[in-house]
């Protein structure tokens, strides 16, 4: 059976008004996507594993700010077919009072727009490897150190890195996590 689209997921995970206005949506140009994410990044501190809460942060910037109806997609990350990150299933729902408890989600998280693809973390991920890893050693040889975000076009990903999209964030799932991002950063964590 064939992976679904993403304008299936969001039909599914966000309703079929979300999926028409995504689908719509023409970005002009990915300059807005280059300054938002140096924008962000200069204010967030590297964290392992904050994909899910640097994806929402954008996505919600980028809705806000400009009315780029970014997606957060949590799905698998294959590099040269060998899977980096696993998402067996969707980060679960916030409980009522806003939080989002799960320590054993292995997925990726990043956004996507008009057939781009928006990762601000898969740089600060492999960076922060220590030792010999796959991702870190793909990331060097094909982008080198010191990179900030990832910005590409689907077509355009280095040949043997795949992104697989599995599920799309609801609103909920999205404001909770950016309500955990600004906590750390507020907290220093």
């Amino acid at each position: 059976m064939p992976s679904p689209t993403i304008k299936q997921l969001i039909s599914r995970g966000r309703g079929v008004m979300e999926a028409e206005r995504f689908e719509q949506f023409t970005l002009d140009s990915p300059q807005v996507l280059g300054e938002s994410a140096q924008e962000l990044m200069s204010k967030i501190p590297p964290s392992f594993g904050a994909c899910a809460m640097i994806s929402s942060m954008w996505a919600a910037y980028l809705n806000d700010n400009f009315s780029v109806p970014a997606i957060v997609v949590a799905g698998d990350l294959k590099i040269s077919g060998k899977t980096i990150f696993k998402c067996k299933k969707n980060l679960p729902e916030p409980t009522k009072s806003g939080n989002i408890v799960s320590a054993n989600w292995d997925g990726h998280c990043w956004i996507e727009i008009d057939g781009w693809i928006g990762d601000l973390s898969i740089f600060r991920t492999a960076y922060q490897i220590q030792g010999a890893s796959h991702l870190k050693e793909f990331i060097l040889s094909n982008f080198g150190s010191g990179r900030g975000a990832l910005i590409s076009g689907k077509s355009d990903l280095p040949l043997g890195m795949k992104y697989i999209p599995k599920y799309v964030l609801k609103d909920n799932q999205i404001d909770s996590l950016i309500g955990g991002l600004a906590y750390q950063v507020e907290n220093g964590i």
